[in-house]
């Protein structure tokens, strides 16, 4: 009702016959109409969000209740908002019970829902993205903790939670967010955009490196466990991690995380630790096809630290 009156107001100021310009007064009423216009569409998207909160936070109590959520708005989103027939979603629910009744789908679905949760918070608050650093690195590590049984749902994990049907069912699939991953298996920017920046900046040196163990023992395990060709092997070269992408990785990847990390830590203040580590990584790896800019990059962070150590007191 008050936005039919906004909008009286404005075409009776349009209205033939009335030739006057506005004056202050009017385009002082005007502006404060339109600010409570904004105001107004703000607080019901803030009023939206927090239902979607408080439903996500209900649903994350229990694999049943993430399941519940999820048919609800499959029903929402699929079913009554494209007008199709209720007894249509009760058939789709029937021909899709053995997956909805996975126990691996219903934990990759709360995991989902664990990251969008996190992916609002950050978005609503992202100056305080480092804050929600501990309940990102617990997220993942729960994930990767049981990646060998949820590598059947690497698709649902993989995409982004802002296509998932839990953001389409509450509207948030329109969150524009920065520096944060939207995906809980984006490991490299998880680490890089969440859980080392506050590292780095209070120079932890110890944590940092541990950081960095976990890091790569994730990256490797979503190469094993979760890779699309990881159970495509035989059941010998599946124990022996040979499928392509696994020898990919070894041979090009994990070399170059392997250097990151002392290039990391050197910059951290672990300068004579992480130098002869760089040295005898350069020593064991000269074959690779980054060594020659590894090589650079190590004179200069060398360099820059001589030069520092010149300078006078």
């Amino acid at each position: 009702m008050k936005i039919l009156c906004h909008f009286a107001f404005i075409v009776a100021l349009m209205a033939p016959g009335l030739a006057d310009p506005l004056t202050q007064a009017d385009l002082e009423q005007l502006r404060e109409r339109l600010k409570n216009i904004e105001k107004n569409a703000l607080n019901q998207q803030d009023m939206r969000y927090k239902t979607a909160m408080d439903d996500f936070r209900a649903a994350l109590r229990s694999d049943d209740e993430a399941v519940e959520l999820y048919l609800r708005c499959v029903e929402k989103v699929d079913f009554t908002e494209q007008q199709r027939k209720s007894q249509e979603f009760r058939n789709w629910k029937r021909d899709h019970e053995g997956q909805w009744k996975d126990e691996n789908f219903r934990q990759a679905l709360r995991s989902q829902l664990l990251w969008l949760s996190l992916t609002a918070r950050a978005a609503a608050r992202p100056d305080d993205i480092d804050k929600l650093a501990p309940e990102a690195n617990d997220a993942i590590k729960a994930i990767f903790a049981q990646a060998d049984r949820l590598a059947s749902q690497r698709d649902l994990l993989s995409r982004s939670v802002l296509e998932s049907v839990f953001a389409r069912a509450y509207k948030m699939n329109e969150i524009k967010i920065e520096n944060w991953p939207l995906s809980p298996l984006q490991v490299d920017a998880v680490y890089e955009r969440v859980l080392m920046p506050p590292l780095r900046q209070r120079q932890q040196v110890e944590l940092l490196a541990s950081a960095w163990d976990a890091r790569i023992q994730m990256e490797t395990t979503k190469v094993a466990e979760l890779a699309a060709d990881a159970r495509e092997q035989n059941p010998i070269s599946r124990r022996e991690n040979l499928a392509p992408s696994m020898v990919r990785f070894r041979q090009e990847t994990l070399p170059e995380l392997q250097w990151r990390k002392q290039v990391d830590l050197f910059q951290c203040g672990d300068q004579r630790g992480a130098a002869l580590r760089m040295l005898s990584h350069l020593g064991d790896h000269m074959q690779h096809a980054n060594a020659p800019k590894w090589v650079e990059e190590f004179q200069k962070l060398i360099d820059a630290e001589q030069s520092v150590s010149r300078q006078p007191d």
